[in-house]
């Protein structure tokens, strides 16, 4: 049985909606994850994953690798 979980993530750095979309399609190619939802005026982004398949750490690694700070 999977276990949803919904996270949001407060995320620094972005600057245009091409990073929002960045993050949305990166993000959203990992393993577990069924939504993201980031928002530039609030600097957050909200993600919904299984956590059999992947972590909260991983979405944090993953925001980050891509230039972006995350927490």
């Amino acid at each position: 049985m999977s276990s949803n979980t919904k996270k949001v993530f407060n995320v620094d750095g972005m600057t245009c909606q091409s990073c929002v979309k960045n993050i949305e399609r990166n993000v959203g190619k990992m393993d577990g994850v069924k939504t993201v939802v980031v928002s530039l005026n609030d600097k957050k982004a909200s993600v919904e994953f299984d956590s059999d398949k992947t972590t909260e750490q991983a979405v944090i690694e993953k925001i980050t690798s891509l230039g972006f700070q995350a927490k």
